[in-house]
């Protein structure tokens, strides 16, 4: 709660700024700038929720960069891509999270890929590949993990639904519960 992170997807950098809540003057100050891959675009970040690790999903070559977090820094220990070597269609990475145990790490890729690719996270941060699966609609968009830990719901933007996978807590893996929700180009799902 003392930094805000602010991936600038067009200039392929990371801002960082302490949060001043109690400074009227000041509320944001810039920290650091933090350069990307060019042309990668830096989309979404997700933290472990011990709060050491940080992981980048960038839109437009679907990799994630991993980071150790201390502090309002980043250091970047790994880069590791979410789509086969082979695949030559449009990525678009949508949306990445971490579970609330912190033992895994999901990310969506839009575009021609519409797929979700899921990683455990080793002890020292580090993505180890789990599996890729189809996200069984086009255009996903956001997806949230529900309260239990049990599912994993993906908003499909352009097939007007929500998929729901049922979600291995020991393997991280996912499968097709048969369940959808119908409904107008989700893009966003909150649980509360």
């Amino acid at each position: 709660g003392k930094y805000l992170i602010c991936n600038d997807l067009g200039e392929d950098r990371i801002y960082t700024y302490p949060y001043n809540a109690n400074n009227k003057n000041t509320v944001l100050s810039l920290k650091s700038v933090l350069s990307t891959n060019a042309g990668s675009g830096p989309r979404h970040i997700a933290f472990s929720p011990n709060g050491k690790f940080a992981y980048l999903a960038h839109e437009f070559n679907g990799s994630i960069t991993g980071f150790y977090y201390t502090k309002g820094s980043l250091k970047k220990i790994q880069e590791i891509g979410t789509t086969d070597k082979s695949f030559t269609g449009k990525i678009d990475a949508a949306d990445i999270h971490v579970s609330a145990d912190g033992k895994f790490l999901y990310e969506t890729n839009r575009g021609d890929a519409n797929t979700i690719s899921v990683f455990s996270i080793l002890p020292t941060g580090i993505l180890r590949f789990v599996e890729t699966v189809s996200t069984l609609g086009r255009g996903p968009r956001n997806f949230s993990i529900d309260p239990s830990g049990k599912f994993l719901l993906v908003a499909h933007q352009y097939t007007n639904d929500v998929v729901i996978f049922k979600r291995n807590s020991v393997t991280g893996k996912l499968t097709d519960s048969g369940k959808r929700i119908e409904v107008g180009a989700p893009v966003c799902l909150i649980f509360q």
